[in-house]
Parts: structure tokens; sequence; C-alpha cells
């Protein structure tokens, strides 16, 4: 209950709103309900998935845990023996045991993953893409595929909610900076952020970071992290705006991840 000596905002909602969660924490199952989800990962799980698929990966199937993984992996060779799957994903930011590949983007090249299923599991990203099932429509968004994510939903009536996932339980700035990029995007598009200032403060962070884009990534919490594991190339390879200009789609009820169809007239 708002204090007494508060004057009440006029909450009515914003034609073509956008709000911005600064943490997959704070967006809350009746939030994405009808909405439009954007969630960005930037280090490294949504530019690692925005890279499989790019690439010809048939598709990518997020999972929270490692066992969930290798169960789901045994279940895929019954139903599809003539395909086996790759598994993806890391636990302290480097390769699982036993898997085939870890969460560097630079990895999932065409002559790995082209053409095969990926069973993908991260440490943060696969939780909250998980947490926004609940949304009509769930699409992973970063600085890699901006321009391609903002266009796929500028005409689109629902709301739309940015979900920046954080690093555990904290804000980072290596997912605020695109989220404010994205939120930059959108505004110019016709959406109108609604009264939460989580947009705005995301925008003042892309307008003063993107002067020194790759230096604000590398000190966020999640690139100091890349550089005490020597994974200096990934801060590069997913700060490279627009340089994967397609949109994977999750469809929560088959659990996996493709790409979105790109619009009739234009080449991927």
């Amino acid at each position: 209950m708002p204090a007494p000596d508060l004057t009440p905002l006029d909450l009515a909602p914003p034609p073509y709103p956008l709000r911005v969660f600064l943490h997959a924490d704070h967006a809350r199952p009746e939030d994405l309900a009808g909405s439009v989800a954007l969630v960005i990962d930037n280090l490294r799980a949504s530019v690692t998935i925005t890279a499989a698929l790019a690439h010809g990966a048939r598709a990518v199937i997020p999972t929270l845990t490692v066992d969930e993984a290798l169960a789901r992996r045994e279940r895929h060779l019954r139903e599809h023996p003539t395909d086996p799957p790759l598994l993806g994903g890391e636990r302290g930011g480097i390769l699982i045991p036993g898997f085939d590949l870890d969460n560097s983007p630079r990895a999932y090249t065409r002559d790995r993953v082209d053409g095969r299923t990926i069973i993908f599991t991260t440490a943060n990203g696969t939780a909250a893409l998980l947490r926004a099932k609940g949304a009509s429509l769930v699409l992973i968004a970063s600085l890699v595929n901006l321009s391609a994510v903002a266009q796929a939903v500028a005409d689109d009536p629902r709301p739309v909610r940015i979900i920046a996932c954080g690093t555990r339980d904290a804000v980072g700035l290596d997912d605020a900076l695109p989220a404010g990029a994205l939120a930059e995007r959108l505004t110019a598009l016709g959406r109108t952020p609604d009264h939460d200032d989580a947009a705005r403060l995301a925008r003042l962070a892309w307008d003063a970071g993107r002067p020194s884009l790759l230096d604000q990534m590398r000190d966020s919490r999640g690139g100091r992290g890349l550089a005490r594991l020597g994974l200096t190339d990934d801060l590069a390879f997913c700060s490279a705006i627009d340089s994967l200009p397609v949109v994977p789609r999750f469809d929560p009820a088959s659990g996996a991840i493709t790409l979105l169809p790109a619009p009739p007239g234009t080449t991927p």
C-alpha cells in the first residue's frame, strides 16, 4: 500500500508498452503473461544460442541442470536414434566434464553444429529463459542480434518485456547495457516505456557506455569473470553489434529454441 503522503501515480498503461527488468528475479509471472519477452544473457548464453542457430544447428534445448541435460540426451536418442545430440554448456564458466561444447560462442562453428540438436545448460542464462516461459512469445536477445530482435517485435501489438538476466542474484552491467540498447531501438520504433524507471536506467547506462562498449563489458561483473578464465576473445565476440542478425525463439511446449523465420523479402 502506498504511503499516504505520496501523490498517486496515473498507472494507465501506455500504448505499445515497454518494460525492462534489470534482473530475471524481478519479472513475476503476472508481469509476463500475454507479453513478448526478450531474454538477455549477453555473457554468454544468449550469444552462444544465437551463434549455434546462425551456424546451422537444428535446435537448442535448454535445461536447468546437468542431470536434466544428460536425461534429455538419452530421451532424444531413444526418440531420434539417427540424430545424436551434442551437449553444450558450462558450470563456473568452463566446460562440463563429458560435454561436447562449453559456453563459448566461438566454439559453435558451422562445421561443428550444422544440422545438429544441442542440449544446453548454463549456470545463469538457461534458468532465466525457462523462467520466461509464461510469456506469449519468448525471444533471445543480445548485442549480436540487436537490430534483428528490435525489428522482429516492432509491429507486435503485445507488451514487450526485456529481461536482463543478471549474474546470480545481482544486476549485471553486461546485461543492462544491451537492455538499454534494445530499449533505445524499441523506443525509436514507437514503444513507450512504462512507469517503472528500469528502462530509463538501462538507457542511461547504454548512452554512457556505448563509446567504450568493449571496455565496459570487460569491466562488468560477468566480463571480469571471463577475463579471469582467459576468455577475453569471447568478450569481443559478444560485444559485436549485429554480427549475427538472426532471432532465436523459445517454444515452451516443445522445449526447443529454433530460429524465428525471417520476414518475407529479407535475408538473414
